[in-house]
């Protein structure tokens, strides 16, 4: 008991370490940090360093009317423009249509690519807005087969949405993601 307890004061005084050389590498400025390894970077310098890597989105053509995010992002559809400002309003960070190469080396475009920042962890969002087409729903559904060969698995790092012309996706089903999101 008396070595459990040590062990638990020790785990403690090291998270309020880990605490204070997280902010002392925050407070540094760039030109110092290229020079510095941080131990473990602050949530907010994650999220940062993670937003910051580039990425080439699919070209949304002319054709498709104009959703704009509440952030000045383009999107392809009303309820994609719904969960991107959801998500905004949240600060949820999340790369709107971000490639991801699948095992079998297809790459993808994936709707959302979400940082859950508590875990740091990458998770992907999938709107599927026309699933009365039936090829449109075939396509959705090889592609649901594709995401879990390469090890993407519904409710663990894959979420979800669907809607038809006659069931459209709701804020209620947008707000039960975002509650596993964050």
């Amino acid at each position: 008991n008396r070595e459990i307890k040590g062990l638990e004061a020790l785990l403690k005084t090291a998270d309020g370490l880990n605490v204070v050389l997280q902010k002392l590498y925050s407070d540094q400025e760039e030109e110092i940090k290229m020079y510095l390894d941080p131990i473990d970077m602050s949530d907010d310098e994650y999220v940062k360093a993670w937003l910051a890597q580039p990425y080439i989105s699919k070209i949304i053509p002319d054709t498709i009317p104009v959703y704009e995010t509440d952030h000045s992002e383009r999107v392809r559809s009303k309820s994609e423009l719904t969960i991107a400002n959801a998500m905004g309003k949240l600060n949820i960070p999340y790369k709107y249509e971000c490639p991801l190469r699948l095992k079998n080396g297809t790459v993808i475009y994936p709707d959302f690519t979400i940082l859950i920042v508590s875990k740091r962890k990458v998770v992907y969002w999938e709107h599927r807005g026309m699933m009365d087409d039936a090829d449109y729903a075939r396509s959705a559904i090889a592609r649901t087969k594709d995401y879990a060969k390469s090890g993407f698995y519904l409710g663990d790092s894959l979420f979800i949405t669907e809607e038809t012309s006659s069931t459209p996706l709701g804020t209620d089903e947008i707000q039960a993601i975002i509650a596993m999101l964050v």
